[in-house]
């Protein structure tokens, strides 16, 4: 039986790339910079009095440190959903971030671009990732569930300590930073969802805008670990729309185990923004007795799942019964075996196992 496609939390946000403007633009509130202790990493909500565009943070890290970084977040609290990981959605990371120093604001370079509707809560979690680094960020204690700054806009509330990821709980610290932010949604693109789900052995990619202004087309890259990512495919862009836009594409030969999907939307000057980042698992079970191939339709290879003693004996036939894997090359992996067909002429084949077959369509 397959196992359903893992998905992060969805909800309404982009990511702009151009970060170094973050800090230069728009207003700002500080959670204050005043440390006695250190965590891993730290949670706090931000509830805000009008409708704002959080753009990017700074944080309080540790003097001379050089570490890596991600940042999540939840529409509400993050009471209730501390150690629940698919609770939230990873916004963006950042390695090899330099500590500016003890009790100043060091800039994460993470975009965040975050609407955030007047009178809801919001709740970010910022946290090392790297485990060279016993502590990432500098805190302060408090007596709980408190008021940490505020100003006319909004307000951060809490927090709490939490290791990584989404591990031990540290209770009643705040967090040290600031909030960069502009007021209302300030993003050319209202942007609605992106999803990855299972279609056979392929992975369905979809998304949906509300409007569009000045958009010139999409792009989806692919990573196996959320830090390298490649091209997989580009959509051109509805221009100009007051209206709902649906997207979507495919990916047939997703990785083995889990695959990461980023959407970027590009404006027609060139400009660029990370609109979500998406978690797709291929791990599928297996019958015994049962063999998966993928991709099928085949160009060059085809990969082979099943039982050990299923994959030891693979045969290949061509659409006229006649026995061919000697022409074709049949190398064995932990857990797959591999099936390269680029020498043969298009048309149909059948791979057997030990006791299943699959019919194979060459393009």
């Amino acid at each position: 039986m397959l196992k359903s496609a893992i998905l992060l939390f969805t909800c309404c946000f982009l990511i702009g790339p151009h970060y170094s403007q973050c800090t230069n633009v728009g207003s700002s509130l500080v959670a204050p910079y005043v440390s006695n202790t250190s965590d891993k990493g730290v949670m706090f909500d931000i509830l805000p009095s009008k409708t704002v565009t959080i753009t990017c943070f700074e944080a309080n890290l540790p003097a001379s440190s050089i570490g890596n970084y991600e940042i999540y977040y939840r529409p509400g609290t993050y009471i209730g959903s501390e150690i629940k990981p698919e609770n939230w959605q990873l916004i963006g990371s950042s390695t090899a971030i330099q500590s500016a120093g003890l009790n100043t604001g060091t800039a994460l370079e993470i975009p965040v671009n975050a609407v955030m509707q007047a009178g809801q809560t919001y709740a970010f979690y910022i946290t090392s990732s790297d485990s060279a680094l016993s502590t990432g960020l500098l805190t302060t204690d408090n007596p709980g569930y408190v008021l940490i700054s505020a100003n006319e806009d909004m307000a951060i509330w809490g927090g709490i300590g939490v290791n990584y990821p989404f591990n031990t709980v540290k209770l009643n610290r705040s967090f040290n930073g600031t909030a960069h932010y502009t007021l209302g949604n300030t993003l050319a693109v209202e942007f609605v969802d992106f999803s990855a789900t299972r279609s056979n052995y392929s992975a369905r990619l979809e998304w949906q805008t509300e409007t569009e202004h000045n958009s010139d087309y999409f792009e989806i890259e692919r990573s196996a670990n959320g830090w390298d990512w490649e091209r997989l495919v580009t959509t051109e862009a509805a221009g100009e729309s007051t209206s709902p836009t649906h997207y979507h594409e495919t990916d047939a030969d997703p990785l083995e185990k889990i695959s990461y999907y980023r959407l970027n939307q590009y404006d027609l000057n060139g400009t660029k923004t990370v609109m979500k980042v998406v978690s797709f698992n291929n791990e599928i079970e297996i019958p015994e007795n049962e063999i998966r191939v993928s991709p099928n339709p085949v160009t060059e290879r085809v990969m082979v799942f099943g039982d050990k003693s299923e994959l030891k004996n693979l045969t290949v036939y061509n659409s006229i019964g006649q026995d061919v894997s000697d022409a074709v090359t049949i190398t064995s992996h932990n857990g797959y075996s591999e099936v390269y067909f680029e020498n043969q002429q298009e048309g149909v084949f059948i791979l057997k196992s030990k006791t299943s077959s699959q019919i194979l369509i060459k393009k």
